[in-house]
């Protein structure tokens, strides 16, 4: 996405035009790292010619008073505008904030603001610069999810009543569905070999604590299915999957391995169970956070924490560091392999879900704790949420799904753009 930074003045208030050109070179520099082109408009010249091209951002930068009209103009042709307050200290050195505060900047900010939140489909206000990069990155993962597309494996198993059957409530979010057969995954992974399974089972074998139930074989058969699961996403150039995996369980072994995987060590998503909002889910938070995605079934406890658990589980959950995990078999089932993944206590989480039935989404902050094993799916985290009596009121399903930051703001926003409208209690 390209992001059009432009700053506004009017020469009534800067009398020093190099002071002026001065001060606009020093905010360019604090930008960047993300600006595409940065242009100084002073007295509306250039305001109505600058290159809005598709999917362009508009970051608008008022320096003094008097350029209201002109920010409106230049607004009016991007899809997308953040009016960003440079002159606030901190955003800018002492004497830059100092002259736009003095030149008015800070009543052109608001004033502009209060129209364009009412007539601009997709205004956002940034106070400080981490704001700025944050707005800029949620408005990229909205344009990025135009014309995404999600394969549908099966169907969603019978007892996830919470997901709807018809494809269309999704395809109403700008989510592509594609259905394709349980056979082409099972076909594939009956094809496949043990060479292309072995990345995969190097990976998780090498850097395994332990390894409990899976045999070799079992380890092997879960990396060869891996592989299938990789190559499907590539043949059907798609951005990820929510695949209907106990029938597989046939097969002689679990998808687990490749589900954890994909959401681990790629660009794409993957949910269990058929769970379209699950992989709805998934996806729009792995655009707007550089930490992994994690879907897990609930256990709920009186003393208002729940205990999350699945039998998959990215490994590196800050983007960086992998966490110590051991090998078992699928818990329902008791064959393949699946991984149990320590979390670490006190991460800050933020969990969510949209429903494509209802049209609705829930998100906010939680915090992972440790808390007993249960006898439940293998990865377990007990997670204390910011307001509990919220997350039961407003439940959207079964599965939970969680990154390891808190991007709820972000999260919020993207699903309005998409749509999506909070679920109230």
């Amino acid at each position: 996405m390209e992001t059009i930074v432009a700053f506004f003045a009017a020469s009534r208030y800067w009398r020093d035009r190099g002071q002026l050109e001065h001060t606009a070179e020093e905010l360019k520099a604090e930008m960047q790292s993300f600006a595409t082109t940065a242009t100084l408009i002073v007295d509306g010249r250039g305001a109505d010619s600058l290159p809005a091209t598709t999917g362009a951002t508009l970051v608008i930068v008022p320096m003094s008073g008097a350029v209201q009209k002109d920010i409106l103009l230049a607004a009016a042709q991007f899809d997308s505008v953040v009016l960003y307050a440079a002159y606030i200290q901190g955003n800018a050195g002492e004497t830059a904030a100092r002259l736009m505060l003095t030149n008015n900047a800070a009543p052109t900010l608001m004033d502009s603001w209060s129209v364009l939140r009412k007539r601009h489909p997709r205004a956002l206000l940034a106070l400080n610069l981490r704001a700025l990069k944050r707005d800029l990155r949620t408005l990229t993962a909205c344009q990025s999810l135009k014309g995404v597309k999600l394969l549908l494996i099966g169907e969603p198993e019978p007892w996830v009543i919470s997901v709807s059957r018809s494809l269309e409530d999704y395809r109403r979010l700008g989510i592509e569905i594609e259905q394709i057969s349980q056979d082409e995954v099972a076909n594939r992974y009956l094809a496949a070999t043990e060479a292309e399974g072995r990345p995969y089972y190097e990976k998780y074998r090498r850097g395994a604590g332990s390894c409990v139930e899976p045999t070799e074989q079992d380890l092997m058969n879960a990396s060869r299915m891996t592989a299938a699961l990789v190559a499907t996403l590539r043949e059907h150039r798609a951005d990820g999957m929510a695949i209907a995996c106990f029938n597989l369980l046939s097969l002689g072994t679990t998808s687990c391995v490749g589900v954890s995987y994909i959401n681990d060590c790629t660009d794409w998503v993957a949910a269990c169970e058929g769970d379209l909002d699950s992989a709805v889910t998934m996806l729009m938070l792995k655009r707007l956070t550089d930490t992994k995605v994690w879907m897990a079934n609930p256990g709920l406890h009186p003393q208002g924490v729940v205990n999350f658990s699945h039998c998959t589980a990215p490994l590196a959950l800050d983007g960086r560091q992998d966490c110590p995990f051991i090998l078992r078999s699928h818990h329902e089932s008791g064959i393949g392999a699946s991984l149990q993944v320590e979390m670490p206590d006190g991460v800050r989480l933020t969990a969510c879900r949209i429903s494509g039935a209802w049209g609705t989404y829930t998100v906010q902050g939680a915090t992972g704790e440790n808390g007993p094993r249960e006898e439940c799916c293998r990865t377990q985290l007990y997670v204390r949420f910011d307001d509990f009596d919220r997350y039961v009121k407003t439940a959207l399903g079964c599965h939970q799904v969680f990154c390891f930051e808190d991007v709820t703001e972000a999260f919020d926003q993207l699903a309005r753009w998409m749509g999506l409208k909070p679920e109230q209690p």
